[in-house]
């Protein structure tokens, strides 16, 4: 109770009386022109500083007592971050863990600052401790800093001996950190180029992650470890090892449950979403659907991560022929109220399942508000970061109109060989590439099916050889390319009985 006591004495006497920041529950429209201008902004009513001046002030003029208004809501919105509330399950437990350390960190520097000595010590003995359990070993160091500080004014000279041995320490530490830190910047840099660097030398990823294993053998920090074990995982992907993907990962968590990795900071979600992709890229299907249904349960349903592992489900019941399941997923993605949240890439990339699942299952309940028809009508435009995505339409729009004139489909195949080909040859895998060269079978021959089986074999088993793509290629194979063969031989054989 004494330290309550205290607290509130020193709350009254140093705390603003006029606390900037909104009154967030209270969100109407009243005196308070801050709100005012936050609410018309938020609704959409003010989208100009013209428009809102004019609701504020009844002036279109942009003068300075509205720039003055604006700066002050720009700063209120600023100190609510100081209150930021990330949902357990929407990141790794480090976002929390890490804001609650500089919180401690925080607290204890401003008490220090109106010499409340005591409670201030305290409290960095606490963010200290914490931070070391955490291992953030830069807010370790700046605790440290702020004790040593205080050893030094009052004359504790064993104690800040004691902070200057450990503050020796901590620092050749962090050096090591920042060096693997460097290390493995370096090559996400590679990682996240064009489709060209990334695969000029693995050997570079390769000696990376040598160094990382060794750095952290050296040190025993998580903070390298989790660098190292990102690394390693992003190189088995990008060589198509998924298999070890599936090792490396069991082996992972066998030791996160063991508890040798530092369970406050383990990314389980991290790995958990390579586990999804290896299942999915394996074609372990009942084994997959089993493991991303139950991650599915246990994830936050508006963080990115639930709508990383439904996008898996998804594609993993697309892949068994499950699609009355995939569909059902599908709709609670965009029934989610957090799917408005999602960037335009990740939404193009739901409505390209929308319009598969449509395609293969016909059920019009997935292409409610959805513009189907001139979704496989209108050729996309080049656009470089869309290109797996682009071309997994157009073999969808192809693969649609097999009962329409042949004009129409070698204009669609004009615009896939421009992507496979004139743009980023070397950007798609084989199996994108092969499957190209089918479509231009069935444009040939789709009016005889035999003929079409029989010139089409050597590709349709080049097909089932190409080995699986890593994630060096930009492919977007939505639906196994075999299903989507065997789909479009089936009802060419109708067109020809029809005939």
């Amino acid at each position: 109770m004494e330290e309550i006591k205290e607290l509130i004495k020193i709350i009254t006497d140093h705390t603003k009386r006029n606390l900037p920041l909104l009154d967030l529950k209270n969100q109407v429209p009243n005196g308070n022109k801050e709100m005012n201008l936050f609410l018309g902004i938020k609704s959409g009513e003010f989208n100009t500083d013209e428009e809102a001046s004019k609701g504020i002030y009844g002036s279109e003029k942009v003068d300075f007592k509205f720039r003055m208004l604006k700066s002050r809501l720009n700063r209120k919105l600023l100190n609510h971050l100081f209150f930021m509330e990330f949902p357990p399950n929407s990141l790794s437990k480090s976002a929390n863990l890490y804001q609650e350390a500089l919180e401690y960190l925080h607290f204890s520097r401003m008490l220090l600052q109106i010499d409340e000595v005591r409670l201030g010590c305290k409290l960095l003995y606490k963010t200290v401790d914490f931070a070391r359990e955490c291992e953030f070993t830069g807010i370790v160091i700046d605790g440290l800093r702020e004790l040593r500080q205080v050893y030094a004014m009052t004359y504790r000279p064993k104690l800040f001996q004691n902070i200057k041995g450990q503050l020796s320490e901590l620092n050749n530490l962090e050096h090591l950190e920042e060096k693997a830190d460097a290390v493995f910047q370096e090559v996400r840099l590679m990682i996240n180029s064009s489709v060209n660097n990334r695969k000029k030398d693995y050997g570079i990823i390769s000696d990376a992650i040598a160094q990382l294993k060794a750095l952290f053998e050296e040190t025993g920090s998580y903070n390298i470890f989790e660098r190292y074990f990102k690394l390693q995982i992003w190189y088995y992907e990008f060589q198509g090892q998924y298999e070890e993907v599936l090792k490396f990962t069991a082996k992972l968590i066998s030791e996160f449950e063991n508890e040798q990795i530092n369970k406050q900071r383990f990314d389980l979600f991290f790995v958990n979403k390579a586990r999804g992709r290896a299942f999915l890229k394996l074609r372990k299907h009942d084994e997959g659907a089993v493991f991303l249904e139950y991650m599915l349960d246990e994830t936050d349903n508006s963080s990115r991560s639930w709508f990383a592992f439904a996008e898996q489900y998804v594609n993993i019941n697309i892949q068994s022929g499950q699609f009355d399941e995939a569909s059902d997923v599908l709709l609670r993605v965009v029934n989610n109220r957090a799917f408005d949240r999602l960037d335009e890439d990740e939404k193009l990339k739901w409505n390209i399942f929308r319009g598969y699942l449509y395609y293969l299952a016909g059920d019009k309940k997935i292409i409610k508000k959805f513009g189907y028809e001139s979704f496989i009508k209108n050729t996309p435009e080049f656009i470089k970061d869309r290109a797996g995505y682009h071309v997994a339409i157009i073999i969808l729009q192809i693969m649609a109109m097999l009962k329409d004139e042949g004009e129409k489909i070698t204009e669609k195949l004009n615009a896939l060989d421009e992507y496979l080909v004139r743009y980023l040859n070397n950007s798609f895998s084989r199996r994108t590439k092969t499957f190209g060269k089918l479509l231009h079978k069935i444009a040939f021959h789709r009016h005889d099916v035999n003929a079409l089986i029989s010139k089409s074999k050597y590709l349709r088993e080049k097909l089932s050889e190409t080995e699986i793509a890593g994630r060096s290629f930009v492919d977007f194979e939505v639906v196994p390319y075999e299903m989507l063969w065997e789909k479009a031989i089936s009802e060419i054989r109708g067109l020809d009985e029809r005939a």
